[in-house]
């Protein structure tokens, strides 16, 4: 008996220091092992930045540091050409804006009044006045903006159409690969090409007014709704060539804008439609419901991804409107031109100075970039909404 108690008090002396030890080691944080370097992995990803290299370096030095330096400019007088730096304007933001100058006829020295604003432009802007063939005066960005929202008008028609297209390609007939090239076509050719179609169709000897038996000169005429009715209010409205041949000639653009858009956006719906749940369709189907039902019901919320990228894209892309109607009827037109225009002229005309003046048009940029900001923030707070 004293021997196995002997024993067992002798195991027990020996387990303690083993278990202090392994407590010990339990305490002592382990180092971490480090693992081993998928060389295959890291070749792929140092390949993949050399791609993306050419890609980063041009959006920053052509997208961001451009929207910084159009900020910076649009707050400041910097004129192209003029002996001042843009080092030194960039330096006294604002500094440069005294627009009232006055001559001393002894001595010739030019000396400037009045305090300057870094606002100056943005005040321009919002106060600057066209004054129509009928007198009657409108503020010259809202009539441009007026002509961009009108050809926005093409977006939802846009929509509409390319969505029955879409649909109607969807469907197992025959040449239905051959429809979808046919649709897709507008979309490859250069936008040149189609203008230059447009101003023939709608010429005042066209194919239009041959198959209206009309002789309406959309293009370069000056029709008034005077002229047209055979009255003679005394209204602008009725006497004012901007809303009789303006509209008409804006109906052009958005006919055209309509039909160049078609193909891309049909094409976009198309693939939508393909992964539409044909198991829920079926479903429908069996319960009763029809073609009609099934598209509002079961297909719409499905390619609703799809309807909310070409709305935002649409939109974004409106109102930046430019080429297609300085194409057709010129430049500087307040009758057809969209808001894009105006930063042109001020930026790189000098519609209102003598010379070239960028800070004019970063002002007009930087605005017009609020607006699309707003907006597109506007239309992702309404798909929010919906989702919730």
């Amino acid at each position: 008996m004293e021997e196995i108690l002997t024993t067992d008090v002798a195991a027990e002396a020996e387990a303690a220091p083993m278990e202090d030890s392994a407590v010990v080691e339990e305490l002592v944080p382990k180092k971490k092992q480090r693992k081993p370097i998928n060389q295959q992995k890291l070749q792929d990803n140092l390949w993949g930045w050399i791609f993306c290299i050419p890609l980063l370096v041009g959006t920053i030095w052509f997208v961001y540091s451009a929207l910084v330096m159009a900020v910076m400019l649009s707050f400041t007088d910097y004129e192209m050409g003029s002996a001042v730096t843009l080092g030194e304007v960039l330096a006294n933001l604002g500094g440069y804006l005294h627009k009232e100058y006055i001559t001393d006829p002894m001595t010739g020295l030019t000396t400037s009044t009045g305090t300057p604003s870094p606002f100056y432009w943005y005040i321009e802007a919002f106060t600057n006045t066209y004054k129509s063939g009928t007198g009657a005066e409108f503020n010259e960005m809202g009539i441009y903006l007026f002509n961009t929202v009108f050809y926005m008008i093409g977006i939802p028609i846009g929509m509409i159409l390319s969505m029955f297209f879409a649909v109607c390609m969807s469907r197992d007939i025959k040449g239905g690969n051959v429809f979808r090239v046919l649709y897709y076509i507008p979309c490859v050719a250069s936008t040149i090409s189609i203008v230059y179609t447009f101003k023939i169709m709608f010429d005042k000897d066209g194919v239009f007014n041959q198959l209206f038996g009309s002789s309406f000169d959309w293009i370069y005429g000056k029709m008034t709704w005077n002229q047209v009715f055979g009255l003679s209010s005394e209204s602008d409205f009725m006497r004012d060539p901007y809303w009789c041949q303006g509209l008409a000639a804006k109906f052009v653009i958005v006919v055209m804008s309509v039909w160049k858009g078609l193909g891309g956006t049909i094409i976009l719906y198309v693939a939508g439609l393909s992964g539409v749940n044909t198991a829920t369709k079926e479903a429908a189907q069996i319960d009763g419901a029809n073609g009609w039902q099934i598209f509002w019901k079961v297909t719409m919320p499905d390619l609703y991804p799809t309807i909310f990228y070409n709305i935002v894209t649409s939109v974004i892309g409106g109102m930046q409107i430019y080429a297609e109607p300085v194409l057709l009827f010129g430049e500087s037109n307040p009758n057809t031109s969209g808001y894009v225009s105006l930063i042109y002229d001020y930026g790189l005309l000098g519609r209102q100075t003598d010379g070239k003046d960028p800070s004019a048009g970063a002002a007009y940029g930087m605005i017009l970039a609020v607006m699309i900001f707003v907006m597109t923030l506007f239309q992702f707070w309404l798909d929010s909404r919906k989702k919730d």
